[in-house]
C-alpha cells in the first residue's frame, strides 16, 4: 500500500517536473504576471506575485465553478486544503494539516465570529455563495491575524462594505436546481452607485433534503443508511444591507448589517439537528493620505451574537451555545522611512462564551485579546525583504475555573527573490505562538459529536513553532508553474491523547465520566509535546490554446500535494491524525465563443498512518465537470445557463481529515443546471 503511494507520488511530480521544464525551456516574448488581483488580506495592497508569503486566491469564472454551500467544500480540492466535513452542513477548511483553533476563517478581514473552531460539528456563518474573492493563507498568518491564526488564514471577501463607486446598478442574480440531494437555490447581489454613495443588498436562500450516496453509510454495513443518507439535510437563509460613502478624495465610510440562519442535521445521530443563527454588524473607515507620514489608515470593527440549539429530536432542545463578540482592527500604512514602507496595526477583540445543557463540556469564560502588530518590506536590487512582529495579550477567564493570561509573540522574516522577470524564488521563516483555545484549556464533559469525553489541560502553555517554506514560480506567455516545500518544527503542540486503562487499551465512559469497558463515550486529554509537519505543494498549467491561436482556448492544470505529520509523546513517535493523504489532479479548460467548460479529476491515496484516535482510510476518485453557456450579452451584462456534474464516477469518499469518515462518506454523484445573470 505504502508503495504504491510512493510510486503514485513520484509519477505525478515526475509529470508536473518534466512539464516545469518544459516551460523553461520556451521563449516566449510576451509575459503575464502570475496574478493582478489585489489581496485584501495584505495590508500593503500587493497582489500575489508581489508578496512574500505565498497566498492562493479564488476569483472570477474559476470561483464561481468550484462555489458550493460550505466554504469548506468550495476549497476542499485546492493544492494543500481540505476539509473536515461533517455532513452536509458543516464544514471547515484543513490547510497543510492544520485546523480547528489553528485556522481562522474571516469576512473581509475580521473572523467569522462564530463557534465552528469548538467542534466539527458547528458550521462556519461565511456564506461563500456571495463571495467575490476567497484568500488563502497556507501557513502562519499570526502575525497579521492573531494566535488563531498560527495554521493558516481563509479570507472571503464580498461586497457589503465598497470602498469605490460603481455608477448605476451591478451585481449578480442565480438560480439553481440539483439531482443528488434535491436541492433548490436562489442569491442575489446587488450594487448601486451614484454620486458619493453606494448601496448594496444581498440574500441566498438554499435547500437541500437527504443527499445521495453510493452503497451504505457505515464502511462496514452496519448503518441503516443506503442510497440516501439519512438526516443530512440542509437549510441556509442569509442577507445582507450595506451603505458606504466615497468621498471625491477616495476616502470611505461603510456599514453593513447581515443574518446568518442555518438547519442542518447531524447524520451519526438519527433525528439530532442543529439550528443556528447570527447577527453581525460591520463598519469600517478607510482615510487615504491622512497626514504627510501615511499613505492609509483603515479601521474595522464587527460585531456579533450568535446563538445555535442542538436538538436532539424535534421536540426536545439539548444543549445551547451562544457566542458574542467584537472585535476590532486598526492598520496605519506609512510612507517609506529609510527605504521601508510598511504597516503597523492594532487589533482588539472581547468574546463572551456560554454553553448550556447536558453537552455543555465548555466553561462559559470570557475573554479578551488584543495584539500590537508591524510588517516592514524593503527592496534591495532583485531582493524584497519583509520582516515583521507581533506581541499580543490574551486572558480566558471562565466560570468555575482559574482564569489564564498568555502573551504569544510571533515573528518572520522573508525574502522574495527575482530570478527574472517571470521567476521567483521565495524563502520565509516564522515563529509562531499559540495560546490554548478555550476548550483545550477547560473541557470537562462527554462530546457526543466526537464520541469522546473531553477533559482539558488548565495547565497548558503556550504552543510555539518555527515554520520554513521555500517556493518557486514561474509565469511566462503560454507556462506557468508553481512549487513550495514547507516544514514545522512545533514545541508544546497541544492534542487530544486516549487514555491507556492500564492494560494498553483506551478508556471508555459513560456520559457522567464513569469507567466503563462498554461506555459510550472515549476518554481524551489535552496534551502536549512536540510535533513536526513537513510537506510540498507544486501546480503546473500550460496554454494548449490561447486567443492568438483562434477561437478556440484551451488550458492544462495538473496538481500534487503531500503532508506529513509526527507528534512525540512519551511512548514513541506517533502519527498526526486526520491529515490529508497524497493527491494529484488535472484539470482542462476551455472556451469557444459564448461557451466555456472544466473538467476535472483528483486522485487521493490511501492514507495508512492513521493517528492514535483514528482510522485507515481507502483512497478515491473525483471526477467534477461543468459547462457554462452564455445566452445573452448586451454591454456589461450577461445571462447564461450552466451544468455542474460533480463525483461523476460515484466513488465512495471518505475523507482522511474528516470525524465521522466510517460512518458518513461524502456525497455520491450528482447534477446542478442552474441560470446566472450578471450586470
Amino acid at each position: 500500500m505504502r508503495a504504491r503511494l510512493y510510486r503514485s507520488t513520484h509519477l505525478s511530480l515526475f509529470a508536473l517536473t518534466a512539464l516545469a521544464s518544459g516551460m523553461s525551456l520556451a521563449n516566449t516574448p510576451e509575459a503575464k504576471p502570475l496574478l493582478e488581483i489585489t489581496i485584501s488580506a495584505s495590508p500593503l495592497g500587493r497582489t500575489a506575485d508581489e508578496l512574500v508569503q505565498p497566498i492562493a486566491v479564488l476569483s472570477g469564472e474559476d470561483l464561481a465553478s468550484k462555489k458550493r454551500a460550505s466554504i469548506g467544500e468550495t476549497l476542499a480540492n485546492e493544492p494543500g486544503i481540505s476539509t473536515g466535513d461533517f455532513g452536509a452542513g458543516a464544514s471547515r477548511p484543513v490547510i497543510r494539516g492544520q485546523s480547528g483553533p489553528r485556522v481562522d476563517v474571516l469576512a473581509n478581514g475580521i473572523s467569522a465570529m462564530d463557534v465552528s473552531a469548538l467542534s466539527p460539528d458547528h458550521a462556519v456563518t461565511i456564506n461563500p455563495l456571495i463571495a467575490r474573492q476567497i484568500e488563502i493563507i497556507k501557513g502562519p498568518a499570526s502575525l497579521l491575524y492573531g494566535s488563531s491564526a498560527s495554521g493558516g488564514v481563509v479570507n472571503v471577501t464580498d461586497s457589503r462594505l465598497a470602498t469605490e463607486v460603481t455608477e448605476g446598478f451591478s451585481g449578480s442574480l442565480e438560480a439553481s436546481q440539483g439531482s443528488n440531494a434535491r436541492n433548490a437555490l436562489g442569491a442575489a447581489d446587488i450594487n448601486y452607485g451614484q454620486g458619493n454613495h453606494q448601496w448594496h443588498i444581498d440574500g441566498t436562500r438554499s435547500r437541500s433534503e437527504n443527499y445521495a450516496i453510493p452503497g451504505n453509510a457505515a464502511v462496514d454495513g452496519s448503518s441503516p443508511s443506503q442510497g440516501r443518507l439519512a438526516n443530512s439535510a440542509n437549510d441556509l437563509d442569509n442577507g445582507a444591507l450595506g451603505y458606504s460613502y466615497i468621498s471625491d478624495a477616495g476616502n470611505a465610510f461603510g456599514f453593513s448589517a447581515s443574518q446568518y440562519d442555518q438547519r442542518y442535521g447531524l447524520p451519526v445521530e438519527d433525528e439530532a439537528f442543529i439550528v443556528m443563527r447570527q447577527r453581525r454588524y460591520d463598519a469600517q473607515a478607510l482615510l487615504r493620505d491622512p497626514i504627510s507620514a501615511l499613505e492609509s489608515l483603515r479601521f474595522k470593527i464587527s460585531d456579533s451574537r450568535y446563538g445555535h440549539t442542538e436538538f436532539e429530536d424535534a421536540a426536545t432542545a439539548g444543549t445551547r451555545f451562544t457566542n458574542n463578540e467584537t472585535q476590532a482592527r486598526i492598520e496605519a500604512v506609512h510612507q517609506p522611512i529609510a527605504g521601508f514602507r510598511g504597516v503597523v496595526g492594532v487589533q482588539l477583540g472581547q468574546r463572551e462564551f456560554a454553553a448550556i445543557g447536558d453537552e455543555a463540556y465548555v466553561p462559559a469564560t470570557k475573554s479578551q485579546q488584543a495584539g500590537l502588530f508591524v510588517l516592514e518590506e524593503r527592496r534591495f536590487g532583485r531582493n524584497k525583504i519583509e520582516l515583521g512582529a507581533r506581541v499580543e495579550s490574551v486572558r480566558m477567564d471562565p466560570e468555575g475555573a482559574v482564569a489564564r493570561d498568555f502573551t504569544p509573540v510571533s515573528a518572520s522574516l522573508g525574502n522574495l527573490y527575482d530570478i527574472s522577470e517571470n521567476s521567483h524564488l521565495r524563502i520565509t521563516l516564522t515563529h509562531a505562538e499559540r495560546a490554548p483555545a478555550i476548550e483545550e484549556l477547560y473541557a470537562q464533559g462527554p462530546h457526543a459529536a466526537t464520541g469522546t469525553f473531553e477533559v482539558g489541560g488548565a495547565q497548558l502553555r503556550l504552543e510555539q513553532s518555527q515554520d520554513l517554506e521555500i517556493g518557486f514560480d514561474h509565469h511566462q506567455g503560454r507556462f506557468g508553474f508553481e512549487a513550495s516545500v514547507f516544514h514545522k518544527q512545533a514545541r508544546n503542540y497541544i492534542y487530544a491523547s486516549e487514555v491507556d486503562d492500564g492494560l494498553g487499551n483506551p478508556t471508555r465512559v459513560e456520559d457522567d465520566g464513569t469507567v466503563n469497558a462498554a461506555g459510550e463515550f472515549l476518554l481524551i486529554n489535552y496534551r502536549q509535546n512536540r510535533a513536526r509537519f513537513s510537506g510540498y505543494e507544486l501546480a503546473a498549467n500550460y496554454a494548449l490554446l490561447n486567443e492568438t491561436d483562434g477561437p478556440v482556448q484551451l488550458s492544462i492544470r495538473g496538481f500534487t500535494d503531500a503532508v506529513r505529520g509526527t507528534i512525540e509523546t512519551s511512548t514513541g513517535d506517533a502519527p498526526a491524525p486526520r491529515l490529508t493523504p497524497a493527491r494529484y489532479g488535472l484539470s482542462l479548460h476551455g472556451h469557444f465563443k459564448a461557451t466555456s467548460a472544466n473538467i476535472s479529476y483528483v486522485q487521493a491515496m490511501d492514507q495508512d498512518r492513521p493517528g492514535r484516535l483514528d482510522t485507515q482510510t481507502a483512497g478515491y476518485g473525483l471526477l467534477n465537470a461543468d459547462v457554462s453557456v452564455v445566452l445573452h450579452r448586451h454591454g456589461s451584462s450577461e445571462a447564461s445557463v450552466f451544468v455542474q456534474g460533480t463525483n461523476l464516477l460515484d466513488d465512495d469518499i471518505r475523507r482522511a481529515t474528516s470525524f465521522i469518515k466510517d460512518a458518513v462518506p461524502a456525497p455520491g454523484r450528482g447534477g446542478v443546471v442552474g441560470l446566472r445573470y450578471k450586470f
